[in-house]
């Protein structure tokens, strides 16, 4: 009897141990399974994304609380060297699109690349400038007790009307545009939607397409812009490229692509020796 006892109680150890085998191989390959292949897919689309921004975008810059990866094809232009902390003066500023015969207000920095154009008869490479504006040298004035060369929180509205003028373009009130239309607004959240959503916090920006009625430059041109407006801080981001770039450039995507890295600091920047930095209070993501 004891020597059944014993056959029948190694024989339930076996089974026990085969049916929980089992188990975990069917929960391998069943609803385990699926939540581990979920989670490599998931890694391996979290790695794509990182490569594809190193692969079409440049290096991070930031400056006066803003941030920016730009599009691979620019490289940045230096300022000029000013041991004062005035604004500079835009008729001597190198980075100033002069071409355009109109001055950038508020620049803080610039970009310069030389890309493809290959449609119609204008063949070879032409130039195409990036830049970064914003209310903060208008709002250090207006700390400083100074005239600002414009109401802060008109930056936007002041840029918007001065570009226009320059241009020939009349722009309609309010973002009304869908983005296939030029000059006109339209309202654009970047990023727009899966997978990089995932990875970026969405953000809205008034963008516009310029397409000059009035062309500053032999070869025609076109000007993307996107703005965003905090409760305090303004910028701007502008690109001017040849309206004949070459699609294997892929400007537009790789500028919006640009505008996910983009972050600002939505407060009053300090002056020097004030106690503090005016660089936080960051919206945005960022690696």
């Amino acid at each position: 009897m004891d020597r059944i006892s014993t056959r029948s109680r190694e024989l339930f150890r076996g089974n026990r141990r085969s049916c929980l085998l089992t188990v975990l191989v069917l929960a391998a390959s069943g609803c385990g399974g699926d939540v581990y292949r979920q989670r490599l897919g998931e890694t391996v689309s979290y790695f794509e994304y990182r490569d594809r921004i190193a692969r079409e975008l440049g290096k991070i810059w930031s400056d006066q609380g803003i941030q920016l990866q730009p599009p691979q094809q620019f490289t940045l232009v230096p300022a000029p060297r000013d041991a004062s902390d005035e604004p500079v003066d835009p008729a001597g500023d190198p980075r100033q699109p002069h071409y355009l015969r109109f001055a950038l207000p508020g620049l803080v920095a610039a970009w310069r690349a030389e890309v493809a154009v290959d449609t119609g008869s204008s063949q070879g490479r032409q130039r195409a400038d990036l830049f970064v504006l914003s209310n903060h040298d208008w709002m250090l004035q207006q700390q400083s007790g100074q005239r600002p060369d414009g109401d802060p929180q008109e930056f936007i509205t002041d840029f918007e009307k001065a570009l226009s003028a320059a241009m020939g373009v009349y722009l309609k009130d309010g973002a009304t545009g869908t983005g296939q239309k030029k000059n006109e607004r339209y309202r654009e959240t970047v990023p727009g939607g899966l997978p990089d959503s995932k990875y970026r916090q969405p953000q809205n920006f008034t963008a516009i397409t310029f397409a000059p009625e009035v062309q500053p430059t032999d070869e025609p041109i076109e000007i993307q812009v996107y703005e965003w407006a905090g409760k305090k801080a303004q910028v701007v981001v502008v690109m001017v490229y040849p309206a004949g770039v070459s699609p294997r450039e892929n400007l537009q995507n790789r500028l919006l692509l640009a505008m996910q890295t983009f972050s600002a600091a939505d407060q009053s920047p300090r002056r020097p020796g004030s106690g503090s930095s005016g660089t936080g209070g960051r919206r945005g993501a960022a690696f």
